[in-house]
């Protein structure tokens, strides 16, 4: 399934870092059938909102010509970037006390 992703122009790269995909039509990153959805959850303020938008987009009409699109397989994609992480409490994305001078 198709989410929706906020994400802020300074924050583009850790998106992709971490697997998402550019929607160059709708001007915005998504990502398609992860499997754990933590590290994105910055990204999705609303989570009711970003897959009902996403169903809603399926469901209309394509104006392409059908077959030149090539359909998904469903692949789970996963992240094979590693963000190191102090132990602490904060998620790994974020800056925390031990990580926001160094």
């Amino acid at each position: 399934m198709r989410i929706n992703l906020v994400t802020p122009f300074a924050e583009k790269d850790a998106a992709k870092a971490l697997g998402a995909r550019w929607d160059s039509i709708k001007k915005l990153w998504y990502i398609v059938d992860v499997a754990d959805l933590t590290p994105f959850m910055r990204w999705i303020p609303n989570m009711n909102a970003a897959t009902v938008d996403s169903l809603e987009s399926a469901a209309q009409p394509s104006t392409h010509n059908e077959t030149s699109i090539k359909r998904s397989t469903g692949v789970v994609t996963i992240s094979t970037t590693k963000v190191a992480h102090c132990g602490c409490t904060e998620p790994a994305w974020e800056d925390c006390v031990h990580t926001r001078n160094a």
